[in-house]
């Protein structure tokens, strides 16, 4: 490399590393761009660069960065698989699905390749190619509890021959590591509870829930303080101060919020059912924008406006983010796990916007919570008092934004959402200021991908079922009922505290 192209590209680097450290993410974004457009020799370096502009939510930036790897590569069949997982993140399974299909089935190996081809088919709606990938998956890692995990999630095991399968591998199971043994425990619970066999499905469920517990760290201080601050600083006045300043003029993202399991997706699947949204999901756009801001607390925002900030910038890197994660039309479902904590930031960048809580009975949510295997950020589901605690502090969020917020939190009772679907439905979309539609009565019909746990549930007619799902585990789940009697704010039926 010639000594004057050597000292050009150690100043970019240079520049962007300044950049990294100050945290500036203009600056950040724009040297990315110049060593993009100038084809900087970086090779495995754009890997490196690829994951960065994707953990701050610059999905184009990381596509553009993967592709500059791919055409570097030694291996280029193993660099386009990273293009397949970052796809698959990016929330363009069909993507990530035409390009792994024109791998070599060994990449990254039989089993992750068959894993992945039946991820993407489940998110997508296809459960009969799905089980078959999985079951293909299986046949090179037997007991891999990755596989077993979504097979679990296809259906009703109860009468299904692959359940004894699953039994079968349970000593191959026992082999791995931590992390996919939980999974299998927790897809052998599932075939326990369809089998009506509560004893077995709860010992299966806490081994697993046990296991992940002591792989992922979690605070319960740590989530109290993160709640009293998302709540510090918004006194009755302040949105009213806020009013003075300049916002977006955007209705685009619609908020649902609510404890995970509480029927956030079917609300999702129901506003993705007009022809006016397009799709959404857990985005995990907002945090970027409490950086930013520095905090999620009234007195962080009044911080960031004294100090130059303005709120229109802050709306305007939201939208941007929105683009980048789900395209530039239509309006967008955000249900980010938490956005409870993020309720006053979001109120205030963008008082256009509705706000949807969703409840549900605490004593199926926390069961649902229990049993179900959160992929990331879920750290106090793995033990019962946690849960009861994390449910504590999400009562009182809920009580204090219906307090500041008024009537423009839309708080959706679950029972009475999947009792009175028709009255629900239109008070929901009523609410998002959208037009009545046939489709968003018949969700169950609408064709989109769905990643969240609740995939298959949302794909039939709004139904009863999820209504005292807790009951046969009643008595397994007292140290949650106990610890819920003793909450400082006790939480009735309603969730009200």
């Amino acid at each position: 490399m010639p000594a004057t192209i050597n000292l050009k590209l150690t100043a970019r680097l240079a520049q962007l590393k300044a950049a990294l450290s100050r945290r500036d993410r203009v600056a950040t974004n724009r040297a990315v761009v110049t060593l993009l457009d100038e084809q900087a020799p970086i090779g495995e370096h754009w890997k490196t660069i690829s994951h960065l502009m994707q953990v701050s939510g610059e999905y184009t930036l990381a596509l553009r960065a993967i592709d500059a790897f791919i055409a570097s590569a030694a291996n280029p069949a193993m660099a386009r698989y990273s293009k397949v997982v970052l796809l698959t993140q990016a929330h363009r399974q069909q993507d990530a699905h035409d390009l792994l299909i024109q791998l070599p089935e060994n990449v990254p190996d039989r089993a992750g390749h068959a894993y992945v081809l039946g991820n993407i088919a489940l998110t997508l709606g296809h459960s009969d190619a799905a089980r078959g990938h999985l079951l293909n998956a299986l046949e090179h890692r037997p007991g891999w509890g990755p596989a077993w995990l979504s097979l679990a999630s296809t259906g009703n095991l109860a009468e299904d021959r692959m359940a004894e399968q699953m039994l079968a591998e349970a000593a191959a199971a026992e082999r791995q590591g931590p992390a996919d043994l939980a999974r299998y425990c927790y897809a052998r619970g599932k075939l326990h509870a369809d089998r009506k066999d509560p004893a077995a499905a709860f010992s299966a469920y806490l081994r697993g829930a046990a296991l992940l517990k002591s792989e992922t760290p979690y605070s319960r201080d740590a989530n109290a303080a993160n709640a009293l601050s998302a709540m510090t600083g918004f006194d009755a006045e302040f949105f009213k101060r806020m009013q003075t300043h300049a916002t977006a003029d955007t209705d685009r993202p619609i908020f649902v919020t609510g404890l995970p399991r509480s029927g956030t997706t079917l609300v999702e699947h129901i506003l993705a059912s007009h022809s006016q949204v397009h799709d959404g999901g857990e985005l995990n756009v907002i945090q970027h924008v409490a950086v930013t801001a520095g905090g999620v607390s009234g007195h962080a925002i009044d911080q960031y406006l004294a100090g130059g900030g303005t709120l229109i910038a802050l709306g305007e890197l939201y939208l941007h983010l929105l683009t980048e994660r789900a395209g530039s039309a239509g309006r967008i479902v955000d249900k980010t796990i938490d956005a409870s904590r993020y309720l006053g930031l979001i109120a205030t960048i963008f008082p256009n916007v509705p706000l949807i809580w969703m409840q549900r009975d605490p004593l199926d949510n926390a069961w649902s919570c229990f049993r179900t295997f959160f992929i990331h950020g879920v750290g106090w589901s793995f033990d019962l008092d946690d849960i009861a605690h994390h449910f504590e502090l999400e009562a009182k969020l809920m009580a204090f934004w219906k307090r500041r917020l008024g009537d423009r939190l839309l708080i959706v009772p679950f029972a009475d959402m999947v009792g009175k679907p028709a009255l629900w439905t239109s008070n929901i979309i009523s609410h998002c200021g959208l037009g009545e539609e046939d489709a968003v009565h018949t969700p169950h019909l609408t064709k989109r991908r769905v990643s969240t746990a609740s995939g298959l549930q949302v794909r039939r007619p709004i139904n009863t079922d999820g209504l005292g799902v807790a009951e046969p585990y009643r008595s397994f789940l007292r140290p949650f009922t106990d610890a819920i009697a003793n909450c400082t704010g006790p939480i009735d039926a309603r969730g009200s505290i």
